[in-house]
């Protein structure tokens, strides 16, 4: 009886195993990108649903309030922002600097405007760097990540917008120092499916906790930096909201193997309801996904398997796709080309000599896009 508990524990999981999301960095923008996203504030009737496996999430169709399109571009030497490789333009006045290493997408710095210094360009690299994507990312993956800005600035530096703004604030002041220190805490809480706008996606599902203490001190003379943050808010009541400890903030993220676009940003307010949302556009494109590129439907079986694994795929366009088999290490163990007929396709792979394990395959088509990655049992 020994002998076969794990075997037995082995086939108890197969349902869940064989449902699973893993994402690789395929799904990380590149330059030439431009994701593309719609906005909107009327998510009362949102089911997030709870964390767990093989969820169904399906959030109807949806409006845009608003849109913005993101532009991917790469940048080599910038003088502040050194190990950056790529720009995005986050928003109207803020662009984020990211570099690409270790199996993480991570953000060095930003580059904008700060309402609290209107008309200051302002330069704040991240310490350490942030990981805003990671691969691999699997279910129930979870992190713990501490970083922090420091923006300082010379008073004398200021626009006259700035000066105006803050006043008597300044007074005696030769420099500013902000700084804004992040605690977050990611876990990858649910996977299954998303239906969004007519359109299904396979996703993982992050949960992100932010907690900001943004801090002000000010060097008058030959002093060192003070901290005046409690000094803010009678001094210019308008930015107390800014400084100080901040409230946990949560957002979930759903992402896919098929996209570059995040599938869907949910934020929630203090009470843990939908408060906004930014979603993945119906036009959007990106090295990965054509504008009409059909949804693919895979079904793999057995789940362990001990000789032969089948792939039965529907919805193919026509072309020459790849089926690739790689072990834990990501050492490819097994290759198979093969072409639709029709839409379909029915794929035999012999797995009688691949040790016993856990495998990950991935399926590409001829542009080297990726439909899916998911988890291959072998030894049942």
């Amino acid at each position: 009886m020994l002998r076969t508990l794990p075997l037995l524990l082995l086939l108890a999981l197969a349902p869940a195993l064989r449902a699973q999301v893993v994402l690789t960095d395929a799904y990380f923008p590149i330059a030439g990108d431009t994701l593309r996203y719609s906005a909107t504030e009327n998510v009362g009737g949102l089911n997030l649903l709870t964390p767990g496996a093989a969820r169904q999430w399906d959030f109807g169709t949806l409006a845009a309030e608003a849109e913005a399109n993101q532009v991917i571009t790469a940048v080599a030497g910038d003088p502040v922002f050194s190990t950056a490789s790529l720009s995005v333009n986050l928003d109207s006045t803020t662009l984020g600097y990211y570099r690409v290493s270790g199996g993480a997408y991570s953000l060095v710095g930003l580059r904008g405007v700060l309402p609290v210094l209107p008309g200051y360009t302002f330069e704040a690299p991240v310490d350490p760097a942030r990981p805003e994507r990671r691969a691999p990312l699997a279910y129930q993956d979870a992190f713990t990540t501490n970083t922090t800005n420091t923006l300082t600035v010379a008073a004398d530096s200021l626009p006259a917008e700035a000066i105006a703004e803050l006043g008597s604030a300044l007074n005696g002041v030769d420099s500013i120092r902000i700084t804004s220190i992040s605690q977050r805490e990611d876990v990858v809480d649910a996977y299954g499916s998303l239906t969004l706008n007519g359109q299904t996606y396979e996703v993982l599902r992050e949960r992100r906790t932010e907690t900001l203490n943004n801090r002000i001190a000010v060097k008058i003379g030959a002093l060192p930096f003070t901290d005046v943050t409690t000094l803010v808010a009678p001094a210019v009541p308008e930015f107390s909201e800014f400084f100080g400890q901040q409230p946990p903030r949560t957002t979930y993220y759903f992402w896919a193997q098929s996209e570059k676009e995040t599938i869907a940003t949910v934020t929630l307010d203090e009470a843990g309801k939908p408060k906004g949302m930014t979603f993945i556009r119906s036009d959007a494109t990106s090295s990965i996904r054509d504008p009409f590129q059909r949804q693919a439907r895979i079904t793999l079986y057995p789940n362990p398997a001990s000789r032969s694994a089948t792939f039965d795929l529907e919805g193919l366009d026509a072309g020459t796709y790849t089926l690739r088999v790689v072990n834990v290490l990501g050492r490819q163990v097994a290759r198979q080309q093969f072409s639709p007929t029709g839409h379909a396709a029915r794929v035999e792979l012999d797995v009688s000599r691949l040790p016993r394990g856990t495998y990950l395959y991935s399926i590409t088509n001829e542009r080297g896009r990726t439909l899916t990655t998911q988890r291959l049992l072998v030894g049942g």
